[in-house]
């Protein structure tokens, strides 16, 4: 392969790459509006949440005489959950759109050299097409066919290597979620059976909380990981569920009991269960591409043979 061919096809396949970053680009700033408009929405229920808490915890001596104790506790309790809920909702939507950013920023400084990769794509097109001329006929016919194979295969080695690249990525924070979860259970497990020993609790909410961090950067790993796929297999679509059971830290606070940890014990089982399967899907899908890149190699070495076979050739 000659140097202008090299070029060409390092040009052609960098072009490609910003072709596609500008779709994830479109897409990202549609997720990006999305989610900011949901923000704000939720920015909104924060406050209300936080109010209607604040007001319950601020009644006075006349408002206790006028209603049972009990029921003005129970009533600050559900206040108390629904805005732990907020809060939660709040923080991952904040981290997501936080995220989007990152990831907009990144790719739009990729996009700027687009115009002069393709006019270099244009000028290394016109040179290679004088050397093909130059070469005998027979040969030209058989090295331009060998070349075509190569080119095209080329691409799709690259769509298969981002893909790859893109799962591996996922890979690692969904294992990273479920690996807290599962320190979580054991906490808890130990909890319920062994005895309770001070900052126990502590750490078993502090593994959920990671576990939950994790859950935001393995979902839009996944969208990721899903977008290049579709560029491998134009239908394949990568089904998920990274969702995490609403976890209350106010349950450790208010409800330390028995009956609380095993509903808490309950969530944490449900929750690795979903990120489990999300884990072995991604691995799955991994080895097939994993056997796809095999088979480029391996095609790409039969055409390299039979591209010298024609060179050498009398």
């Amino acid at each position: 392969m000659s140097t202008t061919h090299q070029k060409l096809k390092a040009s052609i396949r960098k072009l490609e790459q910003i072709n596609k970053i500008e779709g994830h680009v479109n897409q990202l700033k549609q997720r990006l509006t999305f989610e900011e408009n949901a923000l704000q929405l939720m920015e909104k229920t924060l406050a209300k949440e936080q109010r209607d808490v604040e007001i319950l915890e601020k009644e006075g001596l006349t408002s206790m005489f006028r209603k049972f104790l009990g029921d003005r506790e129970e009533k600050l309790e559900k206040e108390r959950e629904e805005y732990l809920r907020a809060s939660l909702r709040f923080n991952e939507l904040y981290k997501s759109v936080e995220l989007i950013h990152f990831e907009l920023d990144l790719l739009e400084k990729k996009q700027q050299v687009k115009e002069a990769t393709a006019h270099k794509i244009k000028e290394l097109m016109q040179k290679r097409e004088k050397e093909l001329i130059a070469l005998d006929a027979q040969g030209a016919l058989a090295l331009k066919s060998i070349h075509d194979q190569a080119d095209k295969l080329s691409t799709y080695s690259v769509e298969v290597e981002e893909a790859y690249k893109a799962g591996e990525e996922a890979l690692e924070y969904v294992s990273k979620a479920e690996r807290f979860l599962l320190t979580a259970r054991k906490l808890g497990q130990s909890q319920r059976w062994g005895g309770r020993y001070p900052g126990d609790s502590r750490t078993k909410f502090g593994a959920i909380d990671s576990a939950r961090k994790m859950a935001y950067q393995s979902r839009h790993a996944l969208i990721r990981f899903g977008n290049e796929l579709k560029d491998v297999y134009a239908d394949y679509e990568l089904q998920f569920n990274m969702t995490l059971e609403d976890f209350g830290n106010f349950a450790n606070v208010f409800f330390d009991s028995l009956i609380t940890d095993y509903f808490i014990q309950q969530k944490i089982t449900k929750s690795l269960i979903n990120i489990t399967d999300t884990r072995k899907n991604v691995e799955v899908i991994l080895n097939t591409l994993n056997t796809e890149r095999s088979a480029i190699a391996d095609k790409e070495t039969s055409l390299a043979v039979e591209r010298e076979k024609i060179i050498l050739s009398d």
